[in-house]
């Protein structure tokens, strides 16, 4: 009996130190805080931070029928673009590692609309990145960032 409650005494503190005490003060089903990932291309990271506002918008390009913008979430070093306009327009993210001179083209390009978000991508030192829509046969793109 002696060594059935020591037992559970030492699993009972074993599971106590091992969980924090924020986890369990809102109740057992508490959401846990969430943790940025940069995960290349992943579309739902970048809806996921927008509806948080988890990002800067460092750049944009505006024009009669939309806006491009290149929002980076500094945190997880990742940056993503966005698309908003009255005409459809095709979005796409340009990562560079050499300042601008060559790039990779095109990164999560998305379909014609008039609303739309690329994946994430990782934008850390020495990447550079700019988000891109075409509309109407006319390219509009951000600065680098």
């Amino acid at each position: 009996m002696k060594l059935a409650t020591a037992v559970a005494a030492a699993v009972l503190v074993t599971v106590t130190a091992a969980t924090p005490a924020h986890a369990w003060s809102d109740g057992p089903h508490a959401a846990t805080a969430w943790t940025p990932q940069c995960e290349d291309g992943q579309r739902d990271t970048a809806t996921q931070w927008a509806a948080l506002g988890a990002y800067l918008a460092p750049r944009q390009a505006t024009w009669t029928d939309g806006k491009v913008e290149l929002h980076y979430n500094g945190e997880a070093r990742c940056a993503w673009g966005s698309y908003t306009g009255g005409k459809p327009a095709t979005l796409y993210l340009d990562r560079s590692s050499d300042g601008g001179a060559h790039w990779e083209a095109r990164l999560s390009s998305q379909r014609p609309g008039t609303s739309a978000y690329t994946g994430v991508f990782n934008d850390n030192n020495p990447y550079v990145s700019r988000a891109c829509a075409s509309a109407r046969g006319h390219l509009h793109c951000t600065d680098w960032y």
